[in-house]
C-alpha cells in the first residue's frame, strides 16, 4: 500500500515487532495523526493535519535531526550511531517521533510499544550540539499524545486510560519531567530505562 499527498507517492515501511497503536501528536497548532495500517509485516505511517490529509511514509526505525541521527538498532535508541546510556529499550518495540525543534536542541519522543494492560508509555530524548540527554518511560498507558512547546519546555497531554475525560498534562524541562506539576520519581535502574506500565 502507497499513500499519495500533493501529487507525490509515498511507500509503505517495514516496522516489524509492532503492535497497531497510533500516535496522535498536536505540535505548534497542528494535530498530527500517525497511525499504522499493517499488512503482514509492512506498515503504512500517516501524517494527517486538520482535514487535509498530510501523509508520508515514515521509517521510524530512524529520524534525522539537526545534529544527527536518533535510530532504533537491537531494541534500542542510538545517537549518532552509540547506545544512549542509561539505555533506552522497549518492551514489545519502539517507535520515534519527527524531531522537534526547542531552542538550540531537538527533541525525539520515543514510545515503547506495550500490551493490552498498557498500550503505550514514552520518553523524551534531547539532542543538541554537544550533548544528549534523556528521561525514562511515563505515560499514562494511553497511546494518544499531544505535544507543545514553550520557551525551554515541552508538554505533553494525554488522556487518562482510568478516568474517562481527564487529560493528565506531563512537563519535560532539562532532563526531567512532572506530571501536573509533581516532579516525578522515575529513576533509570541499573543502567535501563524500562518502566513499562505508566504512572497512573
Amino acid at each position: 500500500m502507497s499513500i499519495i499527498h500533493g501529487g507525490h507517492t509515498f511507500r509503505r515501511a517495514c516496522l516489524p515487532h509492532l503492535t497497531g497503536h497510533g500516535l496522535t501528536m498536536r505540535h505548534l497548532g497542528h494535530t498530527l495523526r500517525l497511525s499504522r495500517i499493517f499488512l503482514g509485516p509492512f506498515a503504512t505511517l500517516a501524517l494527517v493535519a486538520g482535514i487535509s490529509t498530510m501523509a508520508q511514509a515514515q521509517q521510524t526505525q530512524a529520524q534525522q535531526t539537526r545534529f544527527g541521527p536518533v535510530a532504533i538498532s537491537k531494541d534500542r535508541i542510538t545517537w549518532r550511531g552509540h547506545a544512549v546510556h542509561p539505555v533506552l529499550t522497549g518492551n514489545s518495540g519502539l517507535m520515534l517521533s519527527p524531531p522537534i525543534a526547542m531552542g538550540d536542541s531537538d527533541i525525539v519522543v520515543v514510545q515503547s510499544i506495550g500490551g493490552s494492560l498498557c498500550p503505550a508509555t514514552f520518553a523524551v530524548l534531547q539532542v543538541s550540539r554537544k550533548k544528549e540527554q534523556h528521561t525514562n518511560f511515563f505515560g499514562t498507558c494511553s497511546d494518544i499524545v499531544h505535544t507543545k512547546v514553550v520557551g525551554d519546555t515541552l508538554q505533553l497531554r494525554m488522556p487518562s486510560m482510568h478516568t474517562n475525560g481527564v487529560q493528565r498534562t506531563y512537563t519535560y524541562h532539562d532532563g526531567l519531567v512532572s506530571k501536573e506539576g509533581v516532579l516525578l520519581n522515575s529513576p533509570c535502574t541499573k543502567g535501563i530505562c524500562e518502566n513499562y506500565f505508566g504512572d497512573e
